[in-house]
């Protein structure tokens, strides 16, 4: 099937709409859900109420729902980049190490949505929510095959691979609270923290 190239047109609608979710995240990490209005959307991105609703007619409700599906996709894109990237001839405490930091900096990169996701989290529509938990529900499985394959090859042994992989994805998100919520919980530099707990749990699973 030949591929449409897109036109300047298409491309300039993908860059203003790239630019009201970008303005709105910023509003709504500054301001939070409630006291934003789409009046300051406008302002703030530089367009008018139409051309606002042109693009997003469900108003700003189906702005936050967008700014959060599209985050989490990307996210989701990344964490399977980095399960992808990890191979067997690696030492699994590498490979781990290397998928957590992975983690940890793509959690951590985008500020104004972490914000915006601390103030407005009950505003995004249940659905909503567990679509991205299902999606998450996926890469813990991809990650319990990780682990699996390498007691099959005799690097650990047998154990409970589900919980283990929930042990390793806990490490990242926490290390990612403490970065945006400046509770520090450790005295080390986090991504040797990081090392350290997976060296320490791969220790204990070869045992």
């Amino acid at each position: 099937m030949t591929r449409i190239p897109r036109t300047s047109r298409d491309m300039q609608a993908a860059e203003r709409r790239g630019q009201i979710l970008q303005g709105a995240k910023e509003l709504f990490a500054e301001h939070g859900f409630h006291g934003t209005s789409m009046r300051m959307i406008n302002k703030h991105v530089g367009i008018t109420d139409g051309l606002l609703y042109h693009y997003f007619p469900g108003g700003k409700q189906e702005i936050l729902e967008t700014v959060f599906v599209e985050a989490q996709e990307a996210r989701m894109a990344s964490m399977d980049k980095l399960l992808a990237s990890i191979e067997l001839n690696q030492r699994l405490e590498d490979a781990l190490a290397q998928f957590l930091i992975g983690l940890y900096r793509t959690l951590t990169e985008d500020r104004a949505f972490i914000r915006m996701m601390f103030r407005d989290a009950e505003s995004i529509q249940s659905e909503q929510r567990n679509f991205m938990s299902e999606m998450i529900k996926l890469r813990h499985q991809s990650l319990t095959e990780v682990l699996k394959k390498r007691a099959e090859a005799g690097e650990i042994h047998e154990m409970d691979y589900a919980l283990a992989a929930h042990q390793l994805l806990a490490l990242g998100v926490v290390c990612a609270l403490r970065e945006v919520s400046f509770i520090n919980v450790v005295d080390v530099e986090i991504e040797s923290h990081i090392r350290n707990m997976v060296a320490f749990s791969v220790s204990q699973w070869r045992k």
